[in-house]
């Protein structure tokens, strides 16, 4: 699992270094044609869920549509790094009351944490309250690490 998630975090990684330098995401885009391009990103670990379908590369689209469609697209690719580093030496003690399933498609971002017995421990559209999991995760590295949410 640990070759993978390595694997994984570098393919984000190169992912985000195409979309910021403006030549267009190609890592992890499905389909075909003008309009139906998807980045499609997933992972599944018992105590990790991360799945991602959003549009890309919508070259009829007006260039804002565009440009967000680009900024969506990497904010949801720095959350997967950071949830993939966060999560490699299992699970970490914020999340440990369940698994985290993390999504991000057409109808937004939203994330849900789960008990062993399948009930709804948290759940919440967007990212806000993971967000503020994720500082109790972090909140013992050096001061200079700075996490800029979407």
């Amino acid at each position: 699992m640990k070759e993978k998630r390595i694997e994984a975090i570098a393919s984000l990684e190169n992912a985000l270094d195409e979309i910021e330098s403006g030549e267009g995401l190609s890592t992890f885009v499905e389909g075909h044609g003008l309009q139906s391009r998807r980045f499609r990103f997933n992972w599944s670990e018992p105590s990790l869920l991360i799945s991602y379908d959003l549009p890309t590369g919508r070259v009829l689209s007006p260039e804002d549509d565009q440009r967000s469609d680009d900024a969506e697209a990497g904010a949801a690719i720095r959350l997967a790094i950071v949830l993939l580093r966060a999560f490699e030496q299992g699970k970490p003690e914020a999340f440990e009351d369940g698994s985290l399933s993390v999504y991000c498609d057409d109808d937004g971002a939203r994330y849900e944490i789960l008990a062993d017995d399948g009930s709804v421990i948290d759940e919440q559209e967007g990212w806000s309250g993971l967000a503020s999991r994720l500082e109790c995760v972090f909140e013992n590295l050096a001061d200079d690490l700075m996490i800029i949410w979407p």
